[in-house]
């Protein structure tokens, strides 16, 4: 890409040559297939049926609150769940349960299309992973608990 660098100036090399790319990320590459290594060893059968469970778990928590509305609940989904709270806006109850440790995304998830469809403007989403818990479920949806009563 460079024919010279010095305190006084760069010079960059003559097309084509000047845009080839650096180097490559190779301990992202490695990183990657250690990855996989690993989930080839759990067996992608194991963590679909652990996600599955988890999903399951979490939809009855959230199924126990008043006033929270779950966004996509169709057969055979990923472990990820949109929701809002009545009365709440999405940017406000992620701050307000970051408040109480709990990470989740709101906004409308580059998906302006099924935002208008649904009605909101934004949306909160959880996402779950086979290494999460059922106490951390609960964690969750005590925190949401929590919050709906500050928002009253």
């Amino acid at each position: 890409m460079i024919k010279e660098v010095c305190f006084d100036g760069t010079v960059f090399n003559d097309g084509p040559h000047k845009f080839e790319a650096g180097t490559p990320n190779i301990a992202g590459h490695i990183g990657l297939g250690a990855a996989v290594d690993y989930l080839d060893a759990l067996g992608m059968g194991n963590v679909e049926a652990r996600e599955a469970e988890l999903l399951d778990h979490l939809n009855q928590e959230l199924g126990r609150i008043d006033g929270l509305r779950i966004f996509g609940t169709g057969p055979q989904k990923a472990a990820v769940v949109s929701f809002l709270i009545e009365g709440a806006h999405a940017h406000d109850l992620a701050t307000l349960l970051d408040l109480e440790g709990i990470a989740v995304r709101s906004g409308h998830h580059c998906a302006h299309p099924l935002m208008h469809f649904y009605g909101v403007a934004a949306t909160c989403r959880a996402s779950l992973a086979f290494y999460n818990t059922h106490g951390e479920i609960e964690q969750f949806a005590a925190a949401i608990h929590k919050v709906c009563k500050l928002l009253g």
